[in-house]
Protein backbone atom coordinates (compact mmCIF):
# COMPACT_ATOMS: atom_id res chain seq x y z
CA UNK A 1 0.00 0.00 0.00
CA UNK A 2 1.35 3.62 -1.34
CA UNK A 3 1.82 6.67 1.75
CA UNK A 4 0.17 8.78 0.18
CA UNK A 5 -1.45 9.42 -3.28
CA UNK A 6 0.92 10.19 -6.21
CA UNK A 7 0.58 12.24 -9.00
CA UNK A 8 2.05 14.29 -12.07
CA UNK A 9 0.88 17.45 -13.64
CA UNK A 10 1.89 19.44 -16.80
CA UNK A 11 1.12 21.11 -19.68
CA UNK A 12 0.16 18.48 -21.48
CA UNK A 13 -2.54 17.52 -18.83
CA UNK A 14 -4.44 20.70 -20.37
CA UNK A 15 -7.95 20.48 -21.29
CA UNK A 16 -6.85 21.73 -24.29
CA UNK A 17 -4.33 19.20 -25.59
CA UNK A 18 -3.84 21.74 -29.27
CA UNK A 19 -2.55 24.55 -27.22
CA UNK A 20 0.08 22.75 -24.87
CA UNK A 21 3.06 24.46 -23.81
CA UNK A 22 3.72 28.06 -22.78
CA UNK A 23 4.89 30.81 -25.00
CA UNK A 24 7.31 33.23 -23.86
CA UNK A 25 8.50 35.94 -25.44
CA UNK A 26 10.01 38.70 -22.82
CA UNK A 27 12.56 38.58 -20.25
CA UNK A 28 9.71 38.83 -17.40
CA UNK A 29 8.97 36.21 -15.17
CA UNK A 30 6.42 34.04 -16.58
CA UNK A 31 3.62 31.32 -14.90
CA UNK A 32 3.56 28.85 -17.34
CA UNK A 33 2.32 25.86 -14.60
CA UNK A 34 0.61 27.45 -11.80
CA UNK A 35 -1.45 25.56 -8.73
CA UNK A 36 -3.23 25.90 -5.33
CA UNK A 37 -3.63 23.92 -2.39
CA UNK A 38 -7.56 23.93 -0.52
CA UNK A 39 -7.51 24.88 2.95
CA UNK A 40 -7.21 21.20 4.11
CA UNK A 41 -4.18 19.45 2.16
CA UNK A 42 -1.03 20.50 1.59
CA UNK A 43 1.20 19.30 -2.17
CA UNK A 44 4.58 17.75 -1.75
CA UNK A 45 6.50 17.81 -5.18
CA UNK A 46 9.11 15.02 -5.60
CA UNK A 47 9.80 16.10 -9.09
CA UNK A 48 9.85 18.78 -11.43
CA UNK A 49 11.24 19.02 -15.22
CA UNK A 50 11.66 21.76 -17.71
CA UNK A 51 12.12 21.85 -21.10
CA UNK A 52 12.45 24.50 -24.38
CA UNK A 53 9.88 22.92 -27.00
CA UNK A 54 11.32 24.94 -29.84
CA UNK A 55 11.32 28.92 -31.09
CA UNK A 56 11.06 30.76 -33.69
CA UNK A 57 14.53 31.98 -33.39
CA UNK A 58 17.23 31.86 -30.06
CA UNK A 59 19.18 34.40 -29.20
CA UNK A 60 22.65 33.78 -29.35
CA UNK A 61 24.51 33.52 -25.84
CA UNK A 62 21.15 33.23 -23.95
CA UNK A 63 19.92 31.41 -20.84
CA UNK A 64 16.41 30.87 -19.32
CA UNK A 65 15.41 30.14 -15.93
CA UNK A 66 13.35 28.16 -14.49
CA UNK A 67 11.87 28.36 -11.09
CA UNK A 68 9.10 27.11 -8.74
CA UNK A 69 7.83 30.11 -7.06
CA UNK A 70 5.29 30.42 -4.83
CA UNK A 71 2.25 33.31 -5.73
CA UNK A 72 0.12 35.87 -4.32
CA UNK A 73 -2.52 37.72 -5.88
CA UNK A 74 -5.47 36.22 -8.19
CA UNK A 75 -4.84 34.00 -11.12
CA UNK A 76 -6.82 34.64 -14.74
CA UNK A 77 -6.34 32.82 -17.52
CA UNK A 78 -4.69 29.86 -18.50
CA UNK A 79 -6.15 26.09 -19.08
CA UNK A 80 -7.44 24.07 -16.44
CA UNK A 81 -4.98 20.71 -16.05
CA UNK A 82 -5.95 17.80 -14.34
CA UNK A 83 -3.24 15.70 -12.67
CA UNK A 84 -2.50 12.23 -13.68
CA UNK A 85 -3.10 9.25 -10.92
CA UNK A 86 0.31 7.57 -10.94
CA UNK A 87 -0.58 4.80 -8.10
CA UNK A 88 -3.18 2.24 -7.06
CA UNK A 89 -5.96 4.61 -5.58
CA UNK A 90 -8.77 5.95 -7.04
CA UNK A 91 -9.26 9.72 -5.62
CA UNK A 92 -8.52 12.73 -7.75
CA UNK A 93 -6.30 15.05 -6.86
CA UNK A 94 -7.18 18.07 -4.46
CA UNK A 95 -4.51 20.59 -5.63
CA UNK A 96 -5.86 22.65 -8.79
CA UNK A 97 -3.90 23.06 -11.42
CA UNK A 98 -3.56 25.37 -14.21
CA UNK A 99 -1.15 25.82 -17.56
CA UNK A 100 -0.11 28.25 -20.05
CA UNK A 101 -1.15 27.15 -23.55
CA UNK A 102 0.46 28.85 -26.53
CA UNK A 103 0.23 33.22 -27.25
CA UNK A 104 -3.63 33.24 -27.32
CA UNK A 105 -4.11 35.78 -24.49
CA UNK A 106 -6.70 34.01 -22.26
CA UNK A 107 -4.37 30.98 -22.06
CA UNK A 108 -1.53 33.29 -20.69
CA UNK A 109 -1.75 33.00 -16.73
CA UNK A 110 -1.67 36.65 -15.15
CA UNK A 111 -2.53 38.56 -12.20
CA UNK A 112 -0.01 36.73 -10.08
CA UNK A 113 2.76 38.12 -7.93
CA UNK A 114 5.84 36.04 -7.87
CA UNK A 115 7.25 35.22 -4.33
CA UNK A 116 9.59 33.31 -2.35
CA UNK A 117 11.03 30.50 -4.29
CA UNK A 118 11.79 27.04 -3.56
CA UNK A 119 13.81 25.99 -6.67
CA UNK A 120 15.73 27.69 -9.47
CA UNK A 121 18.20 26.32 -12.51
CA UNK A 122 19.46 27.85 -14.97
CA UNK A 123 19.43 26.55 -18.60
CA UNK A 124 21.48 27.12 -21.97
CA UNK A 125 18.78 28.80 -24.17
CA UNK A 126 18.35 26.44 -27.33
CA UNK A 127 15.86 23.87 -28.66
CA UNK A 128 15.62 20.97 -26.71
CA UNK A 129 17.00 22.18 -23.19
CA UNK A 130 15.62 20.50 -20.45
CA UNK A 131 16.43 19.71 -16.64
CA UNK A 132 14.43 17.40 -14.60
CA UNK A 133 15.18 16.83 -10.72
CA UNK A 134 14.12 14.19 -8.18
CA UNK A 135 14.44 15.52 -4.28
CA UNK A 136 15.55 13.18 -2.19
CA UNK A 137 12.46 11.56 0.02
CA UNK A 138 12.01 13.56 2.99
CA UNK A 139 13.13 16.68 1.69
CA UNK A 140 10.72 17.11 -0.72
CA UNK A 141 9.14 20.41 -1.72
CA UNK A 142 6.42 20.89 0.32
CA UNK A 143 3.63 23.54 -0.47
CA UNK A 144 1.65 24.62 3.50
CA UNK A 145 -2.38 24.65 2.55
CA UNK A 146 -4.13 27.21 0.60
CA UNK A 147 -1.13 28.38 -1.19
CA UNK A 148 -0.98 29.39 -4.85
CA UNK A 149 2.52 28.51 -6.17
CA UNK A 150 3.84 28.26 -10.26
CA UNK A 151 6.70 27.42 -12.39
CA UNK A 152 7.98 30.33 -14.05
CA UNK A 153 10.35 30.89 -16.97
CA UNK A 154 12.71 33.85 -17.14
CA UNK A 155 14.66 34.57 -20.45
CA UNK A 156 17.92 36.22 -20.07
CA UNK A 157 17.05 37.33 -23.40
CA UNK A 158 13.78 37.52 -25.19
CA UNK A 159 13.39 34.61 -27.61
CA UNK A 160 11.12 35.01 -30.57
CA UNK A 161 7.64 33.01 -29.39
CA UNK A 162 9.57 30.48 -27.60
CA UNK A 163 7.63 27.54 -26.00
CA UNK A 164 8.43 26.11 -22.95
CA UNK A 165 7.10 22.94 -21.00
CA UNK A 166 7.24 22.48 -17.15
CA UNK A 167 5.92 19.03 -15.37
CA UNK A 168 5.70 18.28 -11.73
CA UNK A 169 5.06 15.33 -9.77
CA UNK A 170 3.50 15.75 -6.11
CA UNK A 171 1.61 13.34 -3.61
CA UNK A 172 -1.08 14.37 -1.46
Amino acid sequence: MAIARYYKVGVFDSATPTAQGGTVATTTPTPILWGTTTSTNDCNISAIRVSCIGAAAFPSNASWTASLNLTTGTKAGGNAATPVQMGQGALAANTVFSTAGGSTSSLIITGLTEGKFYWSQDIPFTVGANWGEWFTPGFEINIPPSTGFAVYITESSAGTATTFAAEIEFTE
